[in-house]
């Protein structure tokens, strides 16, 4: 079903290996597309560097890049990611209602249309996000939701407008079994926000604003998947791809043993195979030959515990996100967070080659080269609606 008009038509190393496994999996489906067609170059040049050595791909004739300066970003948050998020908090916090549900409340839940006991097409969906009262789905469906409570199955009997936009649904009365997964009210608010903020909708601009200003210091993050697709990968370095290979394994199989699963059955239930492997093996090193070269063109260095970055021929320049040292990036990526014990740099640099890869200043120069594009990044006028 249609939003607006009616209803929606169709530690811590284990928290860093669980987050790059997950978005490495999300990489191979979007680009699954058989074996690559890229060159496997055997050669010394750009090849068998040290851990963090800068070198320019683009002027070996490796890679071309695209445009990385003034571009455009959209720091606005998705609407599904604030509900999540603050439904979140609430579970994290261990804060929970039992008040019916009411208008102004924000419910996750399942539903499944269905008209003479048959399932409708397009009329089903799971971990659905409904702020009730806001109008953006049909008032049979929303009022339906009202007086339920967390954990509650209910069906309910839906009339849908006789001018709504699926012809094939106008006018027609549609069962919807409606089951609530979670609920954020004001009761919930005001415990989890320590009565700052009243109701659900000062929560939501609070949270809003929260991951505005996030997504504002990880503007690089936002943009770089976009800036990727304009650069072209001619070849790939033999011994980079070979070692990226043997990382990524580690990676799998460090995930699979703490999921009490073969590295097979792991595979498998992501939906991947060796060749799927290979892919991300060849993403990683791509991401690391375009750093580089945005690294050497711009002059950027990467010291341990100074400034991330800055230029050779003038003093410090200050990152505008505060993650601005190797190792602060180095815990980061780790899964640490500000209160968890203190770490040196070369306990961090073992653990990292243990769990994630055997490069750890080539992946940060990654973050350094998302950091630069960041700032160099201009903030477009995209905006969140539910306002």
């Amino acid at each position: 079903m249609n939003k607006k008009t009616g209803i929606i038509i169709g530690v811590c190393t284990v928290a860093a290996v669980a987050v790059i496994a997950a978005l490495s999996v999300f990489f191979y489906k979007e680009n699954k597309s058989g074996s690559s067609d890229k060159a496997v170059t055997n050669t010394d040049e750009g090849d068998n560097l040290a851990d963090g050595q800068i070198f320019d791909y683009e002027k070996a004739g490796y890679i071309s890049l695209g445009k990385y300066k003034g571009l455009s970003v959209d720091v606005e948050p998705e609407v599904d990611d604030i509900y999540g998020a603050m439904m979140d908090d609430a579970t994290e916090n261990e804060v929970s209602s039992k008040d019916a549900i009411k208008s102004g409340d924000v419910v996750n839940i399942d539903f499944t249309g269905k008209k003479d006991g048959k399932k409708i097409d397009g009329t089903s969906a799971e971990d659905t996000y409904v702020w009730v009262g806001k109008g953006e789905y049909i008032d049979d469906f929303e009022n339906g939701i009202i007086g339920m409570k967390k954990g509650e199955k209910k069906t309910v009997d839906c009339t849908f407008p006789s001018d709504y936009d699926e012809e094939d649904l106008a006018g027609q009365t549609v069962q919807f079994t409606i089951t609530v997964n979670d609920v954020v009210n004001d009761t919930i608010v005001k415990k989890v926000s320590d009565n700052k903020c009243k109701n659900v909708q000062e929560y939501y601009d609070k949270v809003k604003q929260e991951q505005k200003e996030d997504n504002i210091n990880n503007k690089g993050e936002l943009v770089w998947d976009s800036f990727k697709e304009t650069c072209e990968a001619k070849s790939v370095p033999e011994n980079m791809l070979a070692q990226s290979k043997t990382d990524v394994n580690l990676m799998y199989t460090n995930f699979a043993e703490m999921s009490g699963m073969t590295l097979d059955e792991l595979l498998e239930s992501f939906g991947m195979d060796e060749d799927g492997v290979s892919e991300i093996a060849e993403d990683s090193v791509i991401d690391v030959m375009i750093a580089k070269s945005i690294m050497a063109k711009e002059n950027l260095t990467m010291d341990d515990t100074a400034l991330i970055y800055k230029r050779h021929s003038s003093p410090h320049r200050q990152c505008k996100n505060k993650n601005t040292t190797y190792k602060n990036k180095l815990w980061t990526a780790l899964g640490y967070e500000d209160g968890d014990d203190e770490k040196s740099l070369s306990d961090l640099e073992k653990e990292y080659k243990e769990s994630q890869g055997s490069h750890p200043k080539n992946d940060m120069m990654i973050e350094v080269a998302k950091d630069y594009i960041g700032d160099q990044a201009k903030v477009s006028d995209g905006e969140t609606t539910n306002e």
